[in-house]
């Protein structure tokens, strides 16, 4: 294992940025969907603090998957993406879809929100398993 590798905080700072555009792009390229299927009748302020919010849970994240797969057989490439793709779809999208379906939110929503965390999750697995 390489734990020393998963304590370094400039990989997922890396991550987190790289999500954050990712997030800011995939947001705006499917901003119709986004918005209207929760029933938005206009674009939402950008405002800093939900802003800051979210980049601090992208670093939370990125760590918690750089620690989990340091632990889980060491920091490559194909460990990362493994473990980025399980964690998705294990706890992220499940969890989405099941929060989705009681809220009895659209089917859009729900697929715009899962493909921006995959894509969160492959970007912070490639960044984490190219510094170990």
């Amino acid at each position: 294992m390489n734990l020393a590798a998963a304590a370094n905080p400039i990989p997922c700072l890396i991550a987190a940025v790289l999500a954050f555009g990712f997030g800011f792009f995939w947001h705006r390229t499917f901003e119709r969907r986004w918005m209207t299927a929760p029933g938005y009748a206009a674009r939402p302020a950008l405002k800093l603090a939900p802003l800051v919010v979210v980049f601090i849970a992208y670093f939370v994240v990125a760590e918690m998957l750089s620690g989990l797969t340091a632990h889980i057989g060491g920091i490559t490439l194909a460990n990362a993406f493994v473990n980025a793709l399980l964690v998705w779809a294990g706890f992220v999208l499940a969890t989405m879809v099941v929060d989705h379906s009681f809220e009895a939110r659209p089917r859009k929503l729900t697929l715009v929100n899962a493909g921006h965390w995959l894509g969160v999750f492959v970007i912070m697995a490639v960044v984490i398993g190219l510094s170990g």
